[in-house]
């Protein structure tokens, strides 16, 4: 660099810092800069400095903001006193986050200049500018002349100024939630709780301390460690956050974020609560509620739902803002979660460690046009890989499938190898007018569980994570052959599994709508009890209740009792199976008397009652729910009908009149009323590996490995007193069904966007995936009442908006239609077509164009 470039250089950093003024240029423009040293009888020369003298807040709004502005004149000949005097202008204003470009706080002020001077100058703020300065936002102020000026951040005084918060529970806490009555993993789920993990999917791994966890009655915590296998939160997690102020309806109504019942409000440009997909940086749809289980708003949280299930290994942002009390007051930020909003200063490395991390936070809000300086609270959290999920019960289906049925290619779709070992003990004929045999039996399956697969049990995991095999599990089957499949000359009968209700059995298969839909259709069922959710689980399933450090006794047995059922598909889908003895063929004289006899080739009357090419899956209520994992994970049936369904155990038990058995230990055990929920949402993180919640985004297409696509049809009971329409809407959304349409009369579900986001079928026959709604009426009189106490009406209210179950028998809600749209003609109809080899399957309108009634009503 040539040396007069060097000297030009370094004089531009002195005029800079010196803000030299030349008095000519400010006579003219108002503006300022640098000049060199002047000669004797040239232009004079004025050199100035500002400096803001009072950067705190609680000066600046008493005194205005004051700048101390030092001038040096330096006239024609040395003269310190010029003859016309320089005119120039002061300014003040400030940039912030949120405002990045200057905007002006103070009153402009002449400033003229015609002799070397040091003065305060005081300059007045505008409404705006005392606005802005009173607010807590971090703000840097700048003093101006002409086009340069000082730099300073504004000193936060008062309430704005840093608060105290106790870090003394930071290692089990995050305290950006931190609010008197509040509770250690609120705001929940949240990153705070993870660790860096590069050997999982999503790079993180829950990392929950058992000294922050919920506690019982009894002072134990629920046990961190099987969370703690985690490489994030549940996909269907919902959002739980204190916020006190906003904790009654009228605060709800008065903050106004989106409800349940107008779910598309997510999009609004000022929704109170909005969640990021941090990926994409899109909203994701949700809606909002808070907890009508508790008792006081002392006790009570916001909670906040995805319409949609959240993506798998997304990272997302939660946003709260504005948040208003009854009387439509802020409700100010918790001091904790200041620190970085406000970007206050602080001595504590606890503090300072995640100032980089909500930086980010912020930066991607901005991007989609959430402000930082009205936030309430703002965090972030990953969510669960599906390899995580899925991990356990894909090795138990494949390990099984493998070494004991001799199948190692499930991705084929084709059934090789044996059939599992299976002993028939009773064969029952005509035991219905509608069924020509029931045969029940037991079949051997792998048993991955602790205790020989007997409740309490658990999966033993090796150092991959994988359960280990302890023997083999007697499972039970129960089936129905229907007269339709002995009668003279018929095709073989399709076969389908049947999935139970809750904590019911495998002998829910021989109802009385499973028998119609069986004859009618030509239909064998069978069942196995669906084991950790049975009637045999229910003295564990107390015993988990007190105590939720106990849950994987559920959730593992559980998926070995999905295991059963794939199993028991084998059974009859593979020749070998239940197709191979004589319980399973037409003539009822020898299948009563050699049950397991091997059909004799040749013998017209020993040709069996089942066509193994194609199996099928159907289920009701629980059955229903499970059904959709069970679907998820099968490589032999492709086609499932889910009666009653839904998913996200943790929504659908405060909705069901099923739960006020069990919150009746549930409650007392968790006396916390804060904790309920909470506990709720912990262990849906565990309960995803074997309900839908956790498959649902695989279940149809985007298959899991060695699984083929499926496409399923859910029946939805409107206003279903078990299992809630909200979540089965939500499971559509998340499968990619289509809902048939009208999905009730006009009318009917008042002040209700309808499956919001669901697409409409535009025609029939139809081929993908679909839910239809099915309505039992509004509340009438029955004309054949039974006996007391049952309920005297027929038909039902819309389901109620708030997480609280309808009153099950209560004249006001009418009579639960849970059990009717599978007792419905046009619904069994409707499974039949669905439930037929691919060239041949569709879902037919056979609600002829209107709106699905089941049997009892026939419309307004």
């Amino acid at each position: 660099m040539r040396t007069s470039k060097v000297f030009a250089l370094i004089a531009a950093v002195v005029a800079l810092a010196c803000m030299s003024v030349s008095a000519p240029a400010l006579a003219a423009s108002g503006t300022q800069g640098a000049s060199a040293k002047p000669k004797k009888g040239k232009s004079p020369r004025v050199r100035t400095w500002i400096r803001i003298i009072n950067p705190t807040q609680r000066s600046i709004l008493k005194r205005g903001l004051q700048v101390k502005v030092n001038t040096r004149v330096r006239g024609p000949r040395g003269s310190r006193v010029l003859r016309k005097p320089a005119r120039t202008k002061i300014r003040g204003g400030s940039v912030t986050f949120d405002a990045p470009k200057y905007h002006s706080l103070v009153r402009t002020r002449p400033l003229r200049i015609r002799r070397s001077s040091r003065r305060v100058i005081r300059l007045r703020l505008t409404g705006f500018g005392r606005k802005a300065v009173a607010s807590c936002q971090a703000r840097t102020l700048r003093a101006q002349i002409g086009r340069r000026g000082a730099v300073i951040k504004l000193k936060r005084t008062g309430a704005c100024a840093p608060q105290a918060i106790n870090l003394s529970r930071a290692a089990d806490c995050d305290f950006i939630g931190q609010q008197d009555g509040s509770l250690c993993m609120l705001p929940f789920p949240d990153d705070y709780y993870t660790v860096d993990d590069a050997s999982t999917a999503t790079k993180k791994r829950i990392n929950f301390h058992d000294a922050g966890m919920p506690q019982n009655a009894s002072g134990t915590p629920i046990a961190s460690g099987p969370y703690n296998l985690n490489d994030g939160f549940s996909p269907g997690q919902s959002i739980l956050v204190r916020i006190p102020g906003m904790d009654d309806p009228a605060a709800f109504s008065k903050t106004d974020p989106v409800p349940i019942n107008h779910q598309g409000r997510y999009k609004a440009a000022n929704a109170p609560v909005v969640v990021i997909d941090a990926t994409t940086g899109e909203r994701w749809p949700i809606w909002t509620e808070l907890d009508s289980n508790a008792s006081s708003p002392a006790g009570t949280v916001l909670e906040i739902h995805p319409a949609k299930n959240f993506d798998a290994k997304h990272r997302y942002i939660v946003a709260l803002r504005n948040m208003k009390r009854a009387d439509g007051s802020t409700v100010g930020a918790p001091a904790g979660f200041r620190y970085y909003r406000d970007n206050l200063p602080s001595k504590k490395p606890k503090i300072n460690a995640r100032h980089r991390q909500f930086e980010n936070l912020f930066q991607t809000l901005r991007k989609a046009d959430i402000k930082r300086a009205n936030l309430y609270l703002a965090w972030d959290f990953t969510v669960s890989s599906d390899e995580n999920i899925a991990q356990r019960m894909l090795y138990i289906r494949d390990d099984a499938f493998s070494s004991v049925l001799g199948d190692s290619n499930l991705a084929d779709g084709v059934v090789t190898g044996a059939a599992p070992a299976f002993t028939v003990t009773t064969v029952t004929n005509n035991p219905d007018p509608e069924l020509a045999r029931r045969v029940k039996g037991t079949f051997t399956v792998p048993c991955y569980l602790t205790n020989a697969c007997q409740a309490p049990a658990v999966f033993d995991l090796d150092a991959n994570g994988n359960p280990i095999r302890h023997g083999d599990y007697t499972a039970n089957f129960d089936c129905i052959i229907p007269r339709s499949a002995v009668d003279v000359s018929p095709a073989p009968a399709r076969p389908s599994l049947y999935g139970h209700g809750l904590l019911g059995s495998a002998s829910e298969v021989a109802s009385g709508s499973q028998r119609t839909l069986s004859d009618s259709h030509d239909i064998i069922q069978c069942a196995t009890d669906e084991i950790g959710f049975s009637g045999g689980d229910v003295p564990n399933t107390i015993n988990i209740l007190a105590d939720l450090s106990k849950f994987p006794q559920l959730t593992d047995r559980v998926q070995q009792g999905l295991l059963n059922e794939l199993f028991l598909g084998r059974l009859l889908d593979n020749p070998s199976g239940f197709a191979s003895v004589n319980a399973f063929h037409r003539d009822p004289t020898d299948a009563l008397n050699t049950p397991n006899g091997v059909i004799a080739p040749g013998d017209g009357t020993n040709i069996t009652t089942l066509d193994t090419s194609k199996l099928y899956y159907n289920g009701n209520s629980q059955g229903g729910i499970l059904g959709g994992a069970l679907t998820a994970v099968s490589p032999d049936f492709t086609r499932a009908s889910l009666g009653v369904p839904a998913m996200n155990y943790s929504l659908l038990l405060p909705r069901s009149t099923d739960f006020d058995t069990y919150s009746a230990i549930l409650y007392p055990s968790y006396p916390n009323e804060l904790s309920r929920p909470l506990a709720l949402g912990l262990i849906q993180m565990l309960w995803d590996r074997s309900e839908p919640n956790g498959y649902a985004h695989r279940m149809t297409g985007d298959p899991l490995p060695n699984t083929p696509p499926h496409k399923v049809l859910m029946n939805v009971a409107f206003g279903d007193f078990q299992v809630t329409n909200y979540q089965a809407d939500v499971e559509a959304r998340t499968i990619g069904a289509q809902v048939h349409t009208p999905i009730v009369y006009d009318g009917r579900w008042p002040d209700f966007d309808a499956a919001y986001g669901v697409p409409r079928i535009a025609g029939y026959p139809f081929n993908g995936s679909a839910m239809v709604y099915w309505d039992a009426g509004p509340i009438r009189p029955n004309p054949s009442p039974p006996l007391p106490p049952d309920p005297q009406t027929l038909g039902n209210t819309p389901p109620p908006l708030g997480n609280v179950s309808p009153k099950k028998g209560d004249a006001l809600s009418g009579s639960d239609p849970h059990g009717l749209p599978r007792s419905t003609p046009a619904e069994q109809q409707m499974v039949s077509d669905f439930l037929r080899p691919d060239n041949l399957s569709q879902i037919n309108d056979t609600c002829f164009g209107g709106p699905c009634y089941d049997s009892t009503f026939a419309g307004p």
